[in-house]
């Protein structure tokens, strides 16, 4: 080598040499001064000729400077060539050789040596996102062949050469190695090994997986000895290990020349990109042991001869052909499933030099049939993983609860000898990559080769019909044959199959990573169900399901008079409709004490609508005071997942004087959907007090979540709240159920209470008249009717009363028309005011309050000869009490005798009754005999509930032997 003095120094090798292969390299070393006022960095250049060729020139940037150098990196290069040297450029090609090369920086010492600023530990280079090297393409060598001498690894295994640059002597030196694929250790997918300087110095290239990042390959040598002082490395892999092009350099012919021909396998080691971009990146980092853990890097883009920033193009070229196949482990409608997904793509293009890989799959959009849907079953047991448990930017394997664990995944990848296993997690609400309800998480991990695999899936339920959507974007650029998750089944099973018979259809939307320039895929897969749910006939249509709920209603200790809680319960069958609302109309004489009992307000009700189940089970909307019972509801076509609420007494509604809130946490095992309010408003019968509640819609979806209600039980277990009827009689819990379809379904239950003859029954009634008692005067009345706790409810009330008291005929030309009752807000708000004959009040241990209001002379159409006495009670509810007006004869005797009876009493306690009727002018009694002269006795017959009768004859009090007040008069005087 010639060299001439500069600047600038200018070194000639006038030596001739023998024509480089591919991949082979000349080392010259140049030794330099560099004196005083030397420039902080000049450039070096390096130009080759000959050979045919045109000449190439390379350049590279020297830092100067007084201060010792660091640890680090002054030269560092990445190039993946074709086999004239050209940038390769193909998308999913099989280029010649890649080719990673690095340099240190370095110092020089007094003695002349150029030892490495600092000795190198750990030396990463991280490939190109995309790039792909399969070490599967050939023959393995194992640790005990590396380590023979000399190294005995077959000739079939070797996959490039490695030079490594050290500074023992003056003058760094480099010495070229085979590099063998060797049979990787465990924890490890792939791993390169070669004796460096055939010194005995056995150094592992592991590969691994970026996981965490953009799972690219890396490739790492760690624990580098420090002896040799290496100043430097030249990694080469070639494309296709068995072409003839790499006999001269392969395994044992490395150093003393010749050709080592191995069986041509024509199998591609390396791939380009699928994805068509800028210049590819390769990054390389290091430590030093004198530093260790502080780690430097650098980076390279690919280039082309001329120094030009070169990319990847031709993604149009690629194939792109995945198949699909969705389908559930069960054929049976409306039952429990799991359901296996295998996504394929054809990779025969991977390993073949002269063709094109298959491109890589970006993302993919897959949505299920509609009625393939989530089980509210599967959040029996059920867990979430949250995002620091899944770490999706780390390099270490998932960390979810089992619990949250709800199918499995196997990854088959041409680039390893076995499938990749792992496990479909349930992403925790909000805590996820897209804060939505519904997350996955593909977590695999394979301890042996260490390959870990973190992806996060969105899965978006159609808010109306709960049909699943569910996108995986920027999936790792490696290609991969098969893809199957398997989500599992039995009675938790995380879906449910459709409700109806017939081909349900898997749709999809998967992108390449050749997209734009390469399309988008669309396959597709059917699945038959061809069963009802436990083998019941098929229905093509919902309103060809079954609408037969199951009923029972009752309470728990029937024993009439007396408290006990109150049972409701409603469910259906798999393969039945779907239950809209729930109408029910209790037995006569069952009620419920409200007494004491505050409503939860609107502004509490409308309050728990609109918060989180979780902080309704917290803090209650409405009072604990206003709570009268709990509800249980069942959800899902497998094992029920059971959600309790409470029921709340509450205020008027849509036109009901009360309604029970009922209100329930929706929350289910890891998931919160909110509190569901479901209103009922609760008539009651004016006439009776019958009891008929009407339910608003119950939600059959929430956030896209079906609820799938199977059963509904609503126990009104407050102590004393719900009091049985004193009527022995067999009655009926009589309802329906309306289905999400519209259609009705009837409900009917058996209900009867026992113990009726127990009780006793033993009213008390006062009559006392007011006013003159002279024949032909109109009186006063009031009746107070007693009652002691305990005793049977009254049924019908009949008072005769004595001769001496008649209608007056001159009162009852005004009566209230029925119309005219039931006109305006109804219950005689528009009746005349003549018709008004007086006021009556009704005192109840039931209600906190008594019932009061007018008593009205109201006509009956004819029905009657007389209009009908009836008392209009308002209150907390309403009722109104009617009486029959008419006359009767007594046995043996001619003069007629004016009877009210009371003929449809609620079976409800009364403590007390009171009723003043008018008297004077508007007074409808009219005194046929002066009362003082006559016996005033009347007849009163009660029939008890029970059936029991209490007649009873009071005399009726009066104004007579009662003295008159006069004022005295004063004596005055006489005047003469």
């Amino acid at each position: 080598m010639n060299c001439e003095p500069g600047p600038p120094v200018t070194c000639t090798d006038l030596q001739d040499v023998q024509p480089l292969q591919p991949g082979e390299s000349i080392f010259m070393f140049v030794p330099v001064d560099t004196p005083t006022g030397a420039p902080a960095a000049v450039i070096n250049q390096a130009t080759v000729t000959g050979g045919a060729a045109a000449s190439a020139t390379a350049t590279e940037t020297t830092v100067i400077s007084p201060s010792p150098a660091l640890f680090g990196f002054h030269e560092f290069n990445a190039a993946i060539t074709e086999a004239d040297g050209t940038a390769a450029s193909q998308a999913g090609a099989h280029p010649y050789q890649m080719t990673v090369n690095f340099n240190l920086n370095n110092i020089a010492t007094a003695s002349g040596s150029v030892p490495p600023a600092a000795n190198a530990k750990d030396i990463t280079a991280n490939l190109p996102r995309g790039v792909v090297v399969n070490p599967q393409v050939t023959a393995k060598c194992t640790e005990h062949q590396l380590e023979q001498n000399p190294v005995a690894c077959p000739d079939a295994s070797a996959v490039g050469t490695v030079q490594v640059t050290v500074g023992l002597n003056t003058f760094p030196s480099g010495q070229t190695a085979a590099l063998y694929n060797m049979v990787p250790s465990p924890g490890v997918p792939a791993e390169f090994g070669f004796d460096a300087a055939a010194l005995g110095i056995f150094v592992h290239l592991r590969g691994q997986v970026r996981t965490g990042q953009d799972y690219g390959l890396s490739a790492s040598a760690h624990e580098i000895l420090q002896f040799g002082n290496v100043l430097g490395a030249s990694v080469t892999l070639w494309g296709n290990p068995s072409d003839p092009s790499h006999d001269a350099q392969r395994g044992h012919c490395v150093l003393p020349g010749g050709t080592c021909a191995v069986e041509r396998e024509n199998k591609a080691l390396l791939t380009m990109p699928s994805a068509c971009s800028g210049p590819l990146t390769t990054t390389i980092s290091g430590d030093s042991w004198q530093n260790p853990g502080t780690f430097i890097g650098a980076e390279s883009q690919s280039r082309d001869s001329l120094g030009n920033l070169t990319g990847v193009g031709g993604c149009q070229a690629l194939d792109f052909s995945p198949s699909l196949r969705v389908q559930p482990d069960t054929t049976a409608a409306d039952s429990p499933s799991g359901l296996s997904v295998d996504l394929h793509l054809p990779q025969e293009g991977l390993t073949n030099p002269s063709g094109l890989a298959e491109a890589n799959l970006k993302a993919a959009t897959v949505t299920l049939p509609e009625g393939l849907v989530v089980d509210p079953s599967a959040a029996n047991g059920l867990a979430a993983c949250s995002s620091a448990q899944i770490d999706l930017k780390g390099a270490a394997a998932a960390n979810c609860p089992e619990a949250s664990k709800i199918g499995t995944v196997e990854v088959d990848t041409p680039l390893l000898d076995h499938p990749l296993p792992g496990a479909v997690y349930l992403a925790a609400q909000g805590d996820n990559p897209f804060h939505s309800l519904l997350a996955l998480y593909i977590a695999v991990n394979d301890p042996q080769t260490g390959v870990v695999i973190k992806l996060a899936g969105k899965v978006e339920p159609n808010p109306v019909t709960g049909q699943l959507t569910a996108t995986f974007n920027e999936n790792p650029q490696l290609p991969f044959e098969d893809l199957k998750l398997n989500f599992f089944g039995g009675p938790r099973a995380a879906l449910t199959t459709p409700p109806t018979c017939g081909a349900k259809a898997t749709t999809t939307v998967l992108s390449p990573w050749s997209a734009p320039q390469g399309e988008d895929a669309h396959p597709t897969d059917s699945l038959q169900i061809t069963s009802g749910a436990g083998g019941s006939p098929c229905a093509t249509t919902e309103a060809g399901l079954a609408n037969r709920p199951a009923f029972e209603a009752g309470t728990a200790i029937p024993i009439a008079g007396s408290y006990s809680p109150f049972v409701l319960k409603v469910n259906r069958e798999n393969g039945s409709q779907r239950i809209s609302s729930i109408d029910t109309t209790l037995p006569e004489g069952l009620l419920g004490r409200l007494a004491g009992i505050p409503y939860c307000s609107d502004a509490a009700i409308a309050a728990a609508a609109g918060t989180s189940g979780v902080a309704e089970q917290a803090s209650p909307s409405c009072p604990p005071a206003s709570e009268v019972g709990t509800v249980n509801v069942g959800a899902g076509s497998g094992t029920p997942y059971y959600v309790q609420g409470h029921a709340y007494l509450a205020g008027p509604y849509k036109g009901a004087p009360l309604s029970l809130a009922i209100i329930t946490p929706a929350v289910a095992g890891p998931f919160d959907l909110g509190t569901v309010a479901v209103r009922t408003a609760l008539y009651v019968n004016e006439t009776t007090a019958q009891i008929h509640a009407v339910s608003d819609a119950i939600p059959s979806i929430l956030q896209g979540i079906p609820l799938d209600v199977r059963s509904i039980a609503l126990n009104l277990n407050r102590p004393n709240f719900t009091l049985n009827p004193t009527n022995c009689s067999a009655m009926a819990v009589l309802g329906s159920t309306t289905s999400t379809l519209g259609q009705v379904a009837p409900l009917s239950n058996r209900f009867q209470v026992g113990g009726c003859n127990g009780l006793e029954f033993a009213p008390k009634l006062k009559l006392q008249l007011k006013g003159s008692t002279q024949r032909g005067k109109n009186p006063a009345l009031k009746a107070v009717l007693t009652q002691s706790p305990g005793q049977a409810n009254i049924s019908r009330v009949a008072v005769t009363l004595p001769k001496s008291e008649f209608i007056d005929n001159r009162h009852i030309n005004n009566p209230c028309t029925r119309v005219e009752f039931n006109a305006g807000s109804g219950n005689g708000a528009e009746c005349p005011a003549k018709s008004i004959l007086g006021y009556a009040k009704a005192y109840t241990p039931i209600l906190g309050q008594p019932l009061q209001g007018p008593v009205y002379f109201r006509s009956n159409g004819g029905e009657r000869e007389l209009p009908d006495l009836v008392a209009s009670l308002s209150g907390q509810v309403h009722l109104n009490v009617v009486g029959f007006i008419d006359s009767v004869h007594h046995k043996g005797s001619e003069v007629s005798r004016t009877r009210n009876t009371f003929a449809m009493v609620p079976d409800a306690p009364v403590s007390r009754f009171v009723l003043n009727l008018k008297g004077g002018k508007k007074g409808l009694l009219q005194n046929s005999a002066n009362l003082c002269k006559v016996s005033n006795v009347a007849h009163v017959s009660l029939r008890g509930q029970n059936g029991k009768v209490h007649d009873l004859n009071p005399k009726i009090a009066n104004q007579c032997g009662k003295k008159k007040h006069h004022a005295k008069k004063g004596k005055g005087k006489k005047h003469k």
